[in-house]
């Protein structure tokens, strides 16, 4: 089982082809199996690389109490350094791209492009948001020492079913069938760590991230049939990093790489051939 060292972890990996590197990070409480899926055709072209977010998948849990996109960010740092990777591309869906996000803003020398795909910045951008992000998570942490947790973890996906339209979330059963199809002994995600992650995507709000360092070129991906909230997060990005573009996904929710692959991959194709090339006004080697 291929693991590299990141902090105190083994982190779990898979990768396949050759070529110029590509790192794909995957959403809350999922792990390497999707990407690994849809993924691999980019293999003909470039070495793709997917790997199990620590608490998530064949990477497991950790001892820490608690983490941060920080702790996140330094992990696939430490994945970067320890694969000898020369400026990957990094891509992150939904939680993967607020880490890629973050990475790329500290540490833009060291990656070629950043792509995100349904993700979201740490701003406020409405008052719809407000709500889901701010008020909504307060609330339940008022009544967690009150009430079971049990309840407040049942309150808040009611919550969620009321709030959010669940066409948005994508093909859930296509992407179960893919998860059963490969490696289906991939452990769940333990108790314990779905309390942390939780607590991580939660706080998010509250961090800083600067935009404005992401100097590399970037592409910012949203599915058509998401909730507003992803496009307007990629449009404020769009505005702040210097070189940046946005694209909708057609026919697809929050689970984009389940619904139409083939689009991404395309658009990903397109878009690292035109930053390897001289179009952005910037100097720089293909990717």
């Amino acid at each position: 089982m291929p693991t590299v060292q990141t902090n105190e972890i083994q982190m779990y990996y898979e990768e396949y082809g050759e070529g110029p590197p590509i790192v794909f990070l995957h959403g809350a409480t999922a792990d390497h199996r999707l990407w690994a899926e849809q993924a691999k055709p980019l293999a003909s072209d470039y070495r793709v690389i997917v790997y199990d977010l620590r608490g998530h998948g064949r990477t497991g849990g950790s001892e820490r109490a608690s983490y941060t996109m920080g702790l996140y960010a330094d992990d696939l740092g430490a994945l970067i350094s320890g694969l000898d990777l020369d400026r990957p591309v990094i891509c992150g869906l939904s939680m993967g791209g607020m880490i890629a996000q973050r990475y790329a803003a500290e540490s833009p020398s060291t990656i070629a492009a950043l792509c995100t795909i349904g993700t979201m910045t740490p701003e406020i951008l409405s008052r719809s948001e407000w709500v889901e992000r701010r008020l909504f998570p307060t609330v339940a942490e008022f009544l967690s020492p009150a009430v079971d947790p049990d309840r407040v973890m049942s309150m808040m996906f009611q919550f969620h079913e009321w709030w959010f339209d669940e066409e948005g979330l994508g093909d859930l059963e296509k992407a179960e069938r893919i998860k059963n199809d490969h490696a289906a002994d991939v452990p769940e995600v333990l108790d314990e760590e779905l309390e942390k992650i939780d607590d991580v995507i939660t706080s998010y709000p509250s961090d800083s991230i600067d935009h404005a360092s992401i100097t590399v070129p970037s592409l910012l991906l949203y599915g058509e049939l998401e909730r507003a909230m992803q496009a307007r997060h990629a449009a404020y990005m769009a505005d702040v990093i210097p070189v940046a573009e946005t694209r909708q996904i057609p026919n697809a929710g929050h689970n984009s790489h389940v619904d139409n692959p083939e689009f991404i991959r395309d658009s990903l194709h397109e878009f690292l051939s035109i930053a390897a090339s001289d179009r952005y006004g910037t100097e720089r080697s293909s990717p």
